[in-house]
């Protein structure tokens, strides 16, 4: 495992995102239809008894999208934000009270579309710990953070085949952990970190 340091981070995210950006994204058959909406999510980084960690929400039943699932905060571009950087930003501070002038971003892993129609925009960003969450309880009920190593160990996941508009494809969760189960676009997303980090093969 990497010794991850800020640097090792900013560097490990921009190349990762240089890559994505330079691949052919191949045509998907549960996109040939769907308008999708631009959306952003903040990965929030922090280090916590000398480990780092990933935090994340756990989304409130109440919502229309994603209602239950364990999520990073993020979510659909305001037409007032400047760019999806602000996006990322403004969500986390409307979920789970971060303020913008306290994360310091890495840069952003490329983007992902997602089956519900965005196509998500993926910043990483460090933040202090502890901090003092403002939890919003229309949006999220509650928030935790992983450890890296923990997400990091093969034997934590495992690939699942879901049925979409009439087609299978593979769905990755991650083993429950104190109570939260991973799963899904955020379950990819975090893959994309690890992979970034060079934390998985």
């Amino acid at each position: 495992m990497p010794t991850l340091t800020d640097e090792f981070i900013e560097q490990a995210v921009h190349e990762y995102q240089s890559l994505q950006e330079s691949r052919i994204v191949e045509p998907s058959p549960f996109f040939e239809e769907v308008k999708l909406r631009h959306a952003a999510v903040m990965i929030p980084l922090l280090i916590h008894k000398g480990d780092w960690h990933v935090l994340l929400t756990h989304r409130s039943q109440n919502l229309v999208e994603h209602r239950g699932q364990v999520a990073f905060p993020g979510g659909a571009q305001d037409r007032h934000d400047r760019d999806l950087q602000e996006t990322a930003l403004r969500e986390m501070y409307e979920e789970i009270g971060i303020s913008p002038h306290d994360v310091d971003v890495f840069g952003y892993l490329g983007d992902m579309r997602v089956v519900s129609g965005y196509v998500v925009r993926l910043f990483v960003g460090k933040i202090p710990w502890p901090y003092d969450l403002k939890i919003n309880p229309s949006e999220v009920e509650s928030a935790f953070t992983v450890p890296l190593k923990w997400l990091s160990d093969p034997n934590h996941r495992s690939v699942q085949y879901r049925s979409y508009a009439g087609h299978e494809f593979p769905v990755i969760f991650f083993d429950e952990y104190e109570g939260h189960i991973l799963w899904g676009a955020s379950a990819e997303m975090t893959l994309s970190l690890l992979t970034a980090l060079k934390l998985v093969n």
